[in-house]
């Protein structure tokens, strides 16, 4: 039995399905199986999959185009590793990238999932710099998710367990087709387990104008919110969203601090008081010990706080003078719990270094 299965759909990618293909049967950890899900290719794509003689690749084929949920969900059916790995027919693995991943599970039990960093490229190969938005801490990741994807889904690497117990790639269309599918999947495997990204890059993700994903950028964004809301009704444990919060939330966090954000009082007030109520559940909702919630509260109140204090200076748009107050007061109260954080944390390293020096 493969200890990992690589799972690599294919769709009318035959200007790079060569590369992709060799970039993981050149990998540095031999045991593994390639499933390559043929979803319906009308170009060249099956011809150069079958030039290939390498005896782990293993085929799917799908008798029509499905989409990339459900072949995803064929290639699991057919998997037979420990753990499960994507690979995008238009990126490249570097060659440690499996092996990175697999000792950092073995070596961090309660890790579910891993993800990487990854070098940019442009359409003709030519590198374009390193995408290292995604966090690297499970806290991290989990307060991304409220808001965004933070996982590059080429990157990323299972446990076969938890995909079975989370159910796979949703199959609703309106998801999938506006792929958006990882983003579902990564939210509800973080409800039940912990995850990781590796801070190094392990994978070349291709900017390819002509991908599905670049054709459908707008519904995706559309599909990207409405995950966020699900994800942070359930933290709250609301049935559906009330959209003013979560319009009010979403402005705050992507204004830009130099434009008007033209907010009424009592909408920034209602802001402030939905954010409190996201953090509280948030450090209610998941198990995280006290260090990382002080740490994370640190980090993510000083952003939070400097934004508003930015925005509290700037006369512009239609906010009045006691909304200006209204946002000083917030960053200011945000600044003051940053220092309590801080001390806690510091307080808590020394306690935890004190048992450590006790035990030896």
């Amino acid at each position: 039995m493969p200890l990992v299965s690589v799972l690599l759909p294919v769709y009318n990618d035959a200007r790079y399905v060569e590369l992709a293909l060799n970039s993981i049967l050149s990998q540095t950890l031999g045991d593994l199986e390639l499933i390559v899900i043929i979803d319906g290719s009308s170009d060249g794509t099956p011809e150069i999959v079958s030039r290939f003689r390498d005896p782990r690749i293993r085929l799917v084929h799908n008798e029509r185009n499905l989409g990339l949920a459900p072949s995803l969900n064929r290639g699991i059916a057919a998997a037979k590793g420990d753990y499960i790995a994507r690979q995008d027919a238009d990126d490249i693995a570097l060659p440690h990238r499996l092996r990175t991943q697999i000792e950092f599970l073995r070596s961090h039990s309660d890790v579910a999932m891993v993800g990487s960093w990854a070098l940019l490229i442009d359409d003709q190969g030519r590198e374009q710099g390193v995408l290292d938005y995604p966090p690297i801490a499970d806290i991290d990741i989990k307060w991304s998710l409220l808001f965004r994807n933070p996982f590059i889904h080429s990157s990323v690497m299972m446990r076969r367990d938890v995909v079975d117990r989370t159910g796979g790639y949703t199959e609703d269309p309106v998801i999938f087709r506006a792929f958006v599918e990882d983003y579902d999947l990564w939210s509800r495997i973080n409800r039940v387990a912990r995850s990781a990204n590796i801070r190094e890059p392990l994978q070349v993700y291709r900017l390819n104008s002509m991908s599905a994903s670049a054709r459908t950028r707008c519904e995706q964004s559309r599909q990207t919110h409405t995950i966020a809301q699900r994800n942070m009704c359930w933290l709250l444990d609301w049935s559906t969203m009330d959209v003013s919060c979560w319009e009010g939330l979403y402005r705050f966090l992507y204004h830009p601090p130099q434009q008007p954000l033209d907010w009424t009082t009592s909408e920034a007030l209602r802001t402030m008081a939905f954010f409190d109520a996201v953090y509280s559940s948030f450090c209610g909702r998941y198990r995280f010990s006290k260090s990382e919630i002080h740490e994370h509260r640190a980090r993510v109140f000083r952003w939070w706080a400097r934004h508003a204090l930015s925005l509290s200076f700037r006369k512009n748009g239609n906010r009045s003078l006691l909304c200006r107050l209204a946002l000083l007061r917030w960053g200011a109260s945000l600044t003051g719990r940053v220092a309590v954080s801080e001390f806690a944390g510091a307080l808590e390293r020394t306690r935890y270094e004190g048992k450590c020096a006790l035990s030896t």
